[in-house]
């Protein structure tokens, strides 16, 4: 691993620290919305939302309270992320949305409503 990937790993692993339980359920609430916007659910979507359940260190359990979450308050709760924990989310939605080569314009509109919503300057792009 040379210096640059050390610093991505501990840069993400960092972003990760800073959040509580309650975001970690937050932000897989917000891609699971984006997941589902285009009434397809890809298998590399769910690879991803895997892997970020995992990284996150969130269970089995807790997938169901990401279901049962409302998408609403989960932006209530991303509005009030501090700058950092915004940008790692918006980098996260932006994975999520480009993550099965198929960009859809629900899945888009999602993240600017998310990011508008929630004063988070950073525009998608393809």
């Amino acid at each position: 691993m040379n210096k640059n990937e050390r610093k991505i790993l501990f840069l993400h692993k960092n972003n990760i620290d800073m959040l509580n339980y309650d975001q970690k359920i937050a932000i897989m609430r917000v891609l699971l919305d984006i997941i589902y916007a285009d009434g397809r659910v890809d298998s590399r979507e769910t690879s991803l939302f895997c892997k970020l359940m995992s990284e996150l260190e969130l269970t089995g359990e807790s997938k169901e309270q990401i279901q049962r979450k409302s998408s609403l308050v989960s932006l209530l709760d991303i509005k009030n992320f501090s700058d950092e924990q915004k940008v790692y989310f918006a980098d996260l939605m932006d994975k999520m949305i480009k993550v099965d080569e198929d960009i859809n314009v629900n899945e888009v509109v999602i993240y600017d409503v998310v990011m508008d919503y929630c004063g988070i300057p950073i525009p998608f792009t393809p």
